[in-house]
């Protein structure tokens, strides 16, 4: 019973791109996001927990579009990526069975 073919992607993100996140994100026209500020957690490019020793901070943007918005929207998170290749970034993508 997926919800007319919608995914779900959480962009987790290093807090210094969230202006670049969210110019990708107006280049695709998503408009409707949610958005989690000054997250902690320990990733490939090492901790981030807002403290003394270890002061970066992530942001978690969240967009729910439709599938054929994944493979563009995947794709500009590579390109940020790229131009940012030591800052961590990732996307996780997941179907959304059911909304209200």
């Amino acid at each position: 019973m997926q919800d007319n073919n919608k995914i779900m992607i959480q962009i987790i993100h290093d807090r210094s791109i969230d202006e670049e996140i969210m110019e990708m994100l107006k280049k695709l026209n998503l408009k409707n996001y949610t958005k989690y500020l000054d997250i902690q957690g320990v990733g490939e490019n090492g901790p981030h927990l807002g403290d003394h020793i270890w002061p970066a901070l992530n942001n978690v943007t969240m967009v729910v579009a439709g599938e054929e918005l994944l493979e563009p929207l995947l794709q500009g998170v590579k390109e940020v990526q790229q131009e940012f290749p030591f800052v961590g970034l990732r996307a996780i993508a997941c179907p959304v069975i059911a909304m209200v």
